[in-house]
């Protein structure tokens, strides 16, 4: 699998760190996925990235309800406006909690609902007293952004991690720690984002 962000590739939204105008924020929903999600989701992934709703739908199918792995959605209204992934990889050294995806319907990009899956996923993790890893193209700006203001930290860098090759010839490895006792973020299943 190849891993990376072009400013000009359609599978992804514009990233402005410092924009003169934000869209208005959105009111979500983040709950755990369930299969009558899927078909949505599958035909939400394969616009986005590519590749069959067939294919994305067995993707999918894989982290639901398994012990140590979870796909949450999130809803606008009653509209899946997306999802995101979190599974223990073993595959190379660090093991452990990855996120490992977040895909959001592109009428929905730039409104928070990366950052609101990302938190939720983290909070999931954390409850298992485990640190949350990830791994992110050193060109993806956006998601390394977003990870650093959740607190993640960079603790390597390299071609590839957990079998994840990055186009461009380097990716990092992220870490965030649970918070210590009495410094715990509050989680919400509902949460209006700015």
């Amino acid at each position: 699998m190849t891993s990376d962000i072009a400013s000009d590739d359609p599978r992804f939204a514009a990233y402005d760190p410092d924009p003169v105008e934000r869209q208005a924020p959105v009111a979500a929903m983040v709950a755990e996925t369930v299969e009558a999600d899927v078909p949505v989701l599958a035909a939400l992934q394969a616009r986005a990235r590519g590749g069959s709703a067939g294919e994305w739908a067995q993707r999918i199918r894989r982290g639901l309800g398994g012990e140590r792995s979870l796909v949450v959605t999130a809803r606008v209204a009653d509209e899946l406006a997306g999802y995101a992934n979190v599974a223990f990889l073993s595959a190379d050294e660090p093991s452990g909690y990855y996120l490992t995806g977040v895909t959001v319907d592109p009428a929905w990009r730039r409104r928070g609902l990366g950052r609101l899956l990302t938190e939720w996923r983290m909070e999931w993790v954390w409850g298992r007293h485990e640190p949350v890893w990830c791994f992110v193209s050193a060109e993806n700006r956006a998601s390394l952004d977003l990870h650093r203001e959740l607190g993640f930290e960079r603790v390597a860098s390299g071609p590839s991690f957990q079998g994840v090759t990055f186009a461009c010839g380097e990716g990092w490895l992220l870490r965030a720690d649970p918070p210590s006792q009495g410094r715990r973020r509050k989680s919400s299943m509902e949460k209006t984002l700015s």
